[in-house]
């Protein structure tokens, strides 16, 4: 359930319309991808697993959304420059083996004024410990990024529970949320967009 409620906080602050072009990377079995689509976006899910996919697109059907579902690497997404007005990703180019090249994917096929929203585990997080706890004992290979990094790329920030950009107080800091606009930066943890 709270992965469900991370995928709706996220589409609220990105502020998708009705219309615009979303991509959905490493969308796992879809939880961003349902709530993009419930807002009358044009949706493309993307993840490099067939069988999470199948389940995301399971899930649209049930809910009777059109979503278009295809296999794609991260880091080397099929799609031309600028072809979507936002893109997305919750807990999922986070665990990708390079962090640097995935975000220089998620902005190369974001139009020029579009938006870009992530969440991903923050390091101070249950989860974040227990990736810090795990690498103790198993680190990653060495050409890896360790996703307790959070898919943090030069150039992108993030708010955890330590800082926050509105006055409501967090539920609790497991994620953070990022958005990246052209025009500037945006952060907000979800249940707290701002708009």
């Amino acid at each position: 359930m709270t992965l469900q409620i991370v995928g709706e906080s996220l589409c609220e602050a990105v502020d998708l319309h009705s219309g615009e072009h979303v991509l959905d990377i490493a969308a796992g079995n879809g939880n961003a991808t349902l709530a993009a689509a419930r807002r009358f976006t044009e949706v493309t899910s993307t993840d490099y697993v067939p069988e999470l996919l199948e389940r995301a697109k399971a899930r649209a059907t049930a809910e009777g959304l059109t979503v278009n579902f295809q296999v794609a690497d991260a880091e080397a997404l099929d799609f031309p420059d600028g072809t979507f007005d936002v893109a997305l990703s919750t807990f999922g180019i986070m665990f990708t083996a390079d962090h640097d090249r995935a975000a220089q994917e998620m902005q190369r096929v974001v139009r020029k004024g579009g938006r870009m929203g992530m969440a991903n585990w923050t390091p101070e997080s249950f989860i974040g410990q227990l990736f810090k706890t795990i690498g103790r004992h198993v680190p990653p290979r060495p050409a890896l990024a360790h996703p307790r990094s959070g898919g943090h790329a030069p150039g992108w920030t993030s708010i955890s529970g330590h800082r926050r950009m509105t006055s409501r107080p967090p539920a609790r800091p497991s994620s953070s949320a990022i958005v990246r606009r052209s025009t500037g930066w945006r952060s907000s943890e979800p249940g707290t967009a701002r708009r």
